[in-house]
């Protein structure tokens, strides 16, 4: 897992988003791009499936990891999965996504699939379960 963390503004969606479009033309798999608004998918190759949580109504860190489980599920050719603002996605502060990292190291290491979030942090200030992933 590859974390992209910064505090608000450090451009953290627009590093994801090259990252997506870097995977898009080298993956052997899908590439998923989950993002908790339409608008952060502008300029990402048509290639990759764009996932707008709104659309889905997830709120909680149980509602997204049965969402991720259930995207596992259904597609088993995911080679990345890019999430740009987990803790917008969840509602949770970043603090309290241990579990929510946790369970996608977990779908990692049963599936294959590589993962890569942003989240909005400076490096002193995240969470010690994170700086694993640095």
């Amino acid at each position: 897992m590859k974390i992209i963390y910064g505090p608000k503004g450090f451009g953290k969606t627009k590093i994801i988003r090259d990252d997506v479009n870097a995977a898009a033309k080298t993956a052997k798999g899908n590439v998923v791009f989950i993002t908790d608004k339409a608008v952060n998918s502008v300029g990402i190759d048509f290639s990759v499936r764009c996932v707008n949580t709104e659309e889905y109504g997830i709120a909680g860190k149980d509602a997204f990891c049965g969402f991720m489980k259930g995207l596992m599920a259904g597609n088993r050719d995911i080679e990345y999965v890019f999430i740009d603002g987990v803790y917008k996605i969840t509602k949770t502060d970043v603090p309290d996504l241990e579990d929510v990292f946790s369970e996608l190291e977990k779908l990692s290491a049963e599936t294959g699939v590589k993962f890569e979030l942003t989240v909005s942090s400076a490096k002193e200030d995240l969470p010690k379960f994170i700086l694993k992933y640095l």
